[in-house]
């Protein structure tokens, strides 16, 4: 065996490896968004989302801190709070609008960070904060709705 066929070798199980988790990855994903969208149909009339999105990322509640299960799933914004359910949990977070005092883009929450704009939510003296593709979107939707909310 020579040095360059040990390197093509190791290439191929490398990239093979990489393909392998990204089908992998894929898979979980569209289990997960298929799951949130049935929670969300089963949730919600039709037309009484304002916005969803079946694959949140979510960063916890700021008063657990850093020591709490993170994880993807549906997150709702109707005209009178904000809800969401984490893929393999059947507790939902529901927060009132009328309850929410803020509403910011953060690069970080509860010690989690993924280098992207997270949408932040102060409310009752905690917060909760979600990576979703359409941040500022999300954002301008939510202190819209909430008359208590200030953005920064």
């Amino acid at each position: 065996m020579t040095v360059g066929w040990i390197v093509s070798m190791v290439l191929v199980i490398v990239a093979v490896a990489l393909a392998v988790i990204m089908l992998v990855t894929r898979f979980i994903l569209r289990a997960i968004r298929r799951t949130a969208e049935a929670a969300i149909a089963e949730n919600f009339a039709p037309g009484e989302a304002v916005r969803s999105d079946p694959v949140a990322n979510y960063f916890g509640r700021g008063s657990k801190g850093g020591r709490q299960v993170r994880g993807n799933g549906a997150l709702v914004l109707t005209e009178t709070r904000l809800w969401f359910r984490r893929a393999g949990s059947d507790d939902a977070l529901e927060i009132p609008l009328a309850s929410i005092t803020s509403v910011d883009l953060v690069h970080s929450h509860a010690g989690k960070s993924i280098g992207r704009p997270l949408v932040s939510v102060s409310f009752d003296g905690d917060s909760a904060a979600w990576y979703v593709r359409d941040s500022t979107q999300w954002r301008d939707d939510i202190a819209r709705r909430c008359p208590a909310a200030t953005d920064h």
